[in-house]
């Protein structure tokens, strides 16, 4: 394909952008429209302005521009359905895109043919939904041999959902296909579109992409009519999207208009189209995608080429090579490994996939090398237990990149290692079974963990009727209070959600301890402590205290094994959790004289007695313990991270002491020393480490208001909110804030920002708290008797002024 890096007329750039620029007051802080009804003419004017500028485009930079179009005129349908103009510009759209494409049917129906894909759409969502809620939750009083069962149950259910979800998508792709070819006419090649991503492993949804490639016949690129055989397909692909995006189901920003990011300014959010129900559409054009026959039709300043993904079989199995892979910047390679037939000649893709397997055979070593990088790379980001620890401080999760990622990533990558053609991650578990390298409990447990993120991904996509990965609230408002890991278990159940982050998590161990994995035989069992430190990090407290209680019994009295050791921490940070203060400190007092060789154990120990004796009002003692064990934390064996993260945690708690005591001086002091300490803590855990800070920058200001000294709490309060405002934290922190600067005028008398700032921590609280629970919030309270205190102190300065005046 003749490259375009698609310069477009100044003169038309600047009326793109005169166009985009007129969204701007229809879009809120985060690039939401405020009112879609609104937003629609402009979408409609662009969508027309791109399909005039299609004419005087070239070769490729016409199909862009018009697919462009399609998709903003019907962003406009939805939002105005009732509009006979937005309607009448579809059909002349579809009517123009055929005369420009040479089509042999000129009449044909595109809009008609969308239709008719609507209602195999809406049958298969149906019966995926009935299909869904026949699978049930797993709950904890069961017996290990019906939790088994039920196990394999739920393994052969999502088998059988999955099979089904993918041949319903299959039969729709290959109608629009035969559609296509009718509406073209003849192909002057043989071809295969081939299936690629969730749709090759079997684990597609009813609102996935369509990722797919056309493989022409091998040597139709070396005949003289090749250029006219590309042309042919490429319109066959235009308008097979132009269908598509018919459905009305593709987000604007999934075709990369450029005119959308040139009036964002620096720190204003792009609009995002949170309107549209993303469903079944084609690969975004962003340059990180385009995993579509078209490819990558737009030259960057980064990206300076194009990627054409409608080639004959050999010119397509060099995107394998090395070079030509990293050089294309998403891995085409890794998606090409993994493909199914879809519609078209069967001998072409079977004739590819042998391409695919001899090509790998021939280097297996820089095969395996590529694929090692990749692996850690992905075991960097998507580690199972770091994915949920994030979470502590966020009020939402991605479900794809928290579930379903963090286990089939790497059932892929095993496949691949063991030269497993099979996409499916069912299908590579069952041959690694075969082959003797995972035992018959491994592979029962992989199945569960897949079997689990399946579920997960499409309830969540189901109940949402749309591919929106992301479930939890926009903002979290009491870090205390965060609903993120509930909202995670109602998706599958509590037991479901433990069992598959502990399998996950104890897959990546096994993978992350190993150089090679050509060779790898290995098992999976989980372990007590597995299931408690998944319940600890899901939250599950009074969970960890009623597993327990049976634990405890099966288990000697004077047990310590690391193991042992481990669940017992867990135990005692969930007696702390739930306000059992007296018992976390005994369990902590049981590991105090059996912990000494394991440090990182040792560490948690030392956070949590001091947190007890805090929270149980023993000041002196737990300052006193702190100044004894802080000198320990650097004789610890663990990373200096890790010390500047424990040194922190315990100068955090010594800081909250003091301002109990009334120390205040001594209290601002440790604080900004535990502002030093989190600093120096390591990026993984930037977030937390942030919002801890901007904790500190508030107790400070805290302590000042205290001291009298208005002005320098005011400045500390400040640099509290904005460090919140930037990291993301929680709406309840930030009323801290506006209240801490509130009473800071208020006692200098200052009752016009007083105000404000009170009104603003009410008008934020307001926002987040049940209606039925507002008369009877203390924060509320206290925020609307302030707001009464400024305002009568602001008429009797009124009247004070006005009686000098009479």
């Amino acid at each position: 394909m003749a490259g375009s890096s698609h310069v477009v007329d100044s003169t038309c750039e600047q009326e793109l952008n005169k166009i985009a620029e007129q969204l701007k007051q229809f879009l809120d802080k985060n690039g939401k429209e405020k009112d879609p009804e609104k937003s629609a003419s402009i979408f409609h004017q662009m969508g027309l302005f791109y399909k005039e500028q299609s004419k005087q485009d070239d070769s490729i930079t016409k199909k862009l521009s018009l697919i462009r179009s399609a998709a903003l005129l019907n962003a406009a349908v939805t939002r105005q359905p009732g509009n006979k103009q937005f309607k009448q510009s579809i059909r002349d759209f579809c009517s123009d895109l055929l005369k420009t494409a040479g089509a042999k049917i000129l009449d044909a129906d595109l809009l008609k043919i969308a239709q008719e894909v609507k209602e195999m759409v809406k049958e298969m969502r149906k019966k995926t939904n009935e299909s869904l809620q026949q699978v049930n939750n797993i709950p904890y009083d069961v017996t290990i041999d019906e939790q088994k069962e039920l196990e394999a149950e739920k393994i052969t259910n999502i088998k059988t959902i999955q099979a089904q979800i993918t041949e319903n998508y299959k039969n729709m792709m290959k109608f629009v296909s035969n559609e296509c070819e009718k509406i073209m006419g003849n192909s002057p090649s043989k071809y295969s579109i081939t299936g690629m991503g969730s749709l090759a492993r079997y684990e597609i949804t009813p609102y996935s992409d369509f990722e797919h490639i056309i493989l022409l016949e091998e040597g139709a690129q070396e005949k003289d009519k090749y250029p006219q055989v590309l042309e042919y397909f490429r319109w066959f692909s235009v308008i097979f999207q132009t269908i598509i995006i018919n459905l009305q189901e593709t987000i604007i920003p999934s075709v990369a208009i450029p005119s959308f990011k040139h009036v964002t300014k620096p720190g204003e959010k792009e609009f995002f189209d949170a309107f549209t129900k993303r469903g079944i559409s084609f690969d975004g054009l962003m340059p990180h995608a385009c995993k579509l026959p078209l490819g990558r039709m737009e030259r960057t300043k980064k990206k300076p080429w194009t990627t054409e993904l409608i080639k004959s079989v050999n010119e397509m199995l060099t995107y394998l090579d090395k070079d030509e892979d990293l050089k294309n910047g998403y891995r085409i390679s890794d998606v090409l490994m993994s493909t199914c037939q879809v519609y078209g000649d069967e001998q072409i893709y079977q004739q590819f996939t042998e391409g695919v397997r001899n090509v790998l055979q021939s280097d297996q070593s820089s095969h395996h090398e590529r694929l090692m990088q990749q692996l850690n790379e992905d075991l960097t980001n998507f580690d199972a237990f770091n994915c949920l620890n994030a979470l502590f401080a966020d009020s939402k999760f991605n479900i794809k990149r928290l579930v379903y990622r963090t286990s089939t990533l790497f059932i892929s990558a095993l496949g691949r290692f063991n030269s497993i053609d099979d996409g499916s991650s069912f299908a590579i578990i069952d041959q690694l079974n075969n082959k003797n390298i995972i035992d018959d409990e491994t592979a029962h447990l992989l199945s569960y963990a897949v079997a689990v993120s399946c579920q997960v991904r499409l309830k969540v996509y189901m109940e949402k009727e749309s591919q929106d990965d992301y479930v939890g609230e926009e903002q979290l408002y009491d870090v205390f209070d965060n609903k993120v890991f509930a909202n995670l278990m109602d998706t599958v159940g509590d037991r479901s959600m433990v069992d598959y982050f502990a399998i996950a998590d104890n897959l990546q161990n096994v993978l992350k301890s190993i150089d090679d994995l050509s060779n790898l035989k290995f098992n999976i069992t989980l372990t007590p402590r597995d299931k408690f430190r998944m319940l600890r990090m899901l939250q599950l407290h009074d969970r960890i205290i009623s597993e327990w209680e049976s634990h405890s019994q099966e288990q000697p009295p004077n047990t310590s094994s690391q193991d042992e050791l481990w669940i017992r921490y867990h135990v005692a940070r969930a007696y702390c959790i739930m306000h059992k203060y007296k018992d976390s400190l005994l369990m902590l007092e049981w590991l105090e004289e059996r912990d000494i060789e394991h440090h990182w154990l040792k560490g948690r120990r030392m956070r949590e007695k001091a947190c007890c004796l805090y929270y149980l009002d023993r000041f002196q003692e737990a300052l006193q313990f702190i100044g004894r064990v802080k000198s320990e934390v650097l004789n610890l064996n663990l990373s200096d991270s890790d010390k500047y993260s424990l040194r922190g945690h315990l100068t955090y708690i010594s800081a909250l002491c003091q301002y109990k005591l009334k120390e205040y001086q001594l209290a601002i002091d440790q604080y900004m020393e535990v502002s030093e300490y989190f600093a120096r803590v390591d990026q993984r855990d930037e977030l937390w480490k942030e919002i801890s800070r901007a904790n500190c920058f508030y107790y400070i200001g805290l302590c000042l208001y205290d001291l009298g000294d208005y002005d320098a709490a005011i400045t500390e309060a400040k640099k509290s909110l904005q460090h919140f405002e930037q990291h993301n934290g929680s709406v309840n922190d930030k009323c801290e804030c506006y209240s801490l600067l509130g009473r800071c005028h208020l006692e200098r008398d200052d009752y016009d920002k007083a105000l404000k700032y009170f009104q603003t921590e009410l008008d934020l609280r307001l926002q987040f708290v049940p209606n039925e629970k507002q008369d009877s919030d203390e924060k509320i309270k206290f925020a609307r008797s302030t707001i009464q205190i400024c305002q009568e102190n602001l008429e009797l300065e009124m009247l004070y002024w006005m009686s000098l005046t009479i």
